[in-house]
């Protein structure tokens, strides 16, 4: 047992502690899974906790059920609208209660494709073209890739790779969001990298036996192959860990994240696809396996998070 666990562990073991755990976006399903998963780890650290299943039926009452709790410190098992947009983290900003993971204007910031596109861009770091398209005429050749411009788990996200099925795949976005995004497609690997407490993770590459990393290749175990780290080119690597990182920084991302690329298979360049602030603690989620890869146990990853919060606030 290392002097960072102790330590942490000293931090929270007579801390309130209050799981959010579901949500009520679209996303909920998995949410609920990384909650469990935390769940699990705060039982066997042997730290006491309170779960509360934020749900559409109980989404007035929040600021009531959360003063009735009255915890220290909260842990976020969200993903999506209301958990991972800001909201949640301004309404918890409001009642002085300490959580886990990025702030409010990180967390909303982040959570648009849009506005981490332009961040992105201002600071001359490499993301495929793209449009925001509200109708009219598409300016980036085929394949693109549509996408919701909220949203995760790559929920109504299509490539598309002729005008034919274009129509659909605005449609199909549009269910998710009242933003569309189109970006130019660019075949490549994709790979992910987790940044932890200011350091990127191994790189994990990530082989989906779909046509990309869609939600089934996500969530259903053996879906998708992650190979540990990235065997790619020594400088190239580093190049990703470093953009990785100054991803994180410049969305002002707090303690985790998680940043996705795709290698053009062409050029051998990196591009930045999209950052995380929140990202899934499942059994097949890749930061926790790129934490456990390190060395770092799912125990562990859960104990500084919330010890990060209590330490620094937000």
């Amino acid at each position: 047992m290392n002097n960072t666990f102790v330590r942490d562990f000293k931090l929270l073991k007579n801390k309130k502690i209050v799981l959010i755990a579901g949500g009520i976006s679209s996303e909920r399903k998995i949410a609920l899974k990384s909650s469990d998963a935390v769940g699990k780890a705060l039982r066997n650290l042997g730290l006491k906790y309170t779960r509360l299943d934020f749900n559409a039926g109980n989404r007035k009452d929040l600021f009531s059920l959360l003063r009735k709790i009255n915890p220290d410190v909260a842990f976020l098992g969200l993903h999506g609208a209301f958990g991972e947009d800001g909201r949640i983290q301004g309404a918890l900003d409001i009642m002085g209660i300490k959580y886990a993971g990025s702030g409010m204007l990180a967390s909303a910031v982040t959570m648009d494709k849009i506005i981490t596109k332009k961040i992105i861009i201002e600071r001359n770091l490499p993301t495929p073209a793209y449009q925001e398209y509200a109708g009219g005429k598409l300016k980036i050749k085929f394949p693109v890739v549509v996408k919701p411009v909220d949203g995760g788990s790559t929920l109504g996200i299509t490539i598309v790779k002729s005008g034919k099925d274009f129509n659909k795949a605005v449609k199909l976005a549009l269910k998710y969001c009242p933003k569309v995004l189109v970006e130019k497609y660019i075949k490549g690997r994709e790979v992910t990298v987790p940044v932890f407490f200011g350091r990127a993770l191994p790189i994990i590459e990530i082989i989906p036996k779909t046509a990309f990393y869609d939600y089934t290749a996500k969530y259903v175990k053996g879906m998708s192959e992650h190979i540990m780290p990235a065997k790619l080119e020594k400088k190239l690597y580093k190049k990703i860990e470093e953009l990785a990182v100054a991803v994180h920084d410049a969305l002002s991302l707090k303690d985790y994240s998680r940043i996705d690329f795709i290698i053009d298979e062409k050029t051998g360049k990196p591009y930045i696809l999209e950052a995380n602030s929140l990202p899934g603690l499942t059994g097949t989620s890749l930061l926790p396996e790129a934490a456990r890869y390190a060395g770092i146990s799912f125990e562990e990853m859960i104990l500084s998070m919330l010890s990060g919060a209590v330490r620094n606030g937000q």
